[in-house]
């Protein structure tokens, strides 16, 4: 029996409203698979913290990177890479005030979306290019 998300019928709402532009980048197909449990969305709720630039920081990525390198994304290691950084920063009330992101909001700035919470520079595409990051699709 395959598995989905708990939250799946309430959370899709409850992502809309908490994320409401997820649903520009989406169709929830996560959400009806077992992949749920690594879903950058469905990480959040299981969070007792989350970073006040969470949203933002969210929205941003989905806006800037291409709708191609976001298909790919869902499996392999950009996605363990972008949940570790969550796991690490936007979920730790101690950690998310070490963000770099984080700092340029305080100064009322706004980070470049390839500015990652430890400072350095990734552009996902560059890496992909490089092979320094090979995104394996989802099986």
């Amino acid at each position: 029996m395959e598995m989905s998300c708990p939250f799946f019928v309430d959370s899709t709402r409850m992502c809309v409203v908490r994320f409401p532009d997820i649903v520009k980048f989406t169709a929830f197909e996560t959400c009806q698979s077992e992949q749920y449990i690594d879903c950058p969305i469905y990480l959040p709720f299981n969070n007792s913290f989350n970073c006040e630039h969470l949203n933002y920081c969210i929205k941003q990525r989905l806006e800037e990177t291409p709708q191609y390198v976001q298909n790919l994304f869902m499996g392999g290691e950009a996605h363990r890479l972008v949940k570790d950084i969550q796991i690490k920063y936007c979920f730790s009330p101690q950690n998310s005030k070490t963000c770099m992101r984080y700092s340029l909001f305080l100064k009322g700035e706004i980070p470049s979306s390839n500015l990652m919470p430890d400072g350095r520079k990734i552009n996902l595409l560059d890496l992909i290019k490089r092979r320094k990051l090979i995104i394996q699709p989802p099986e």
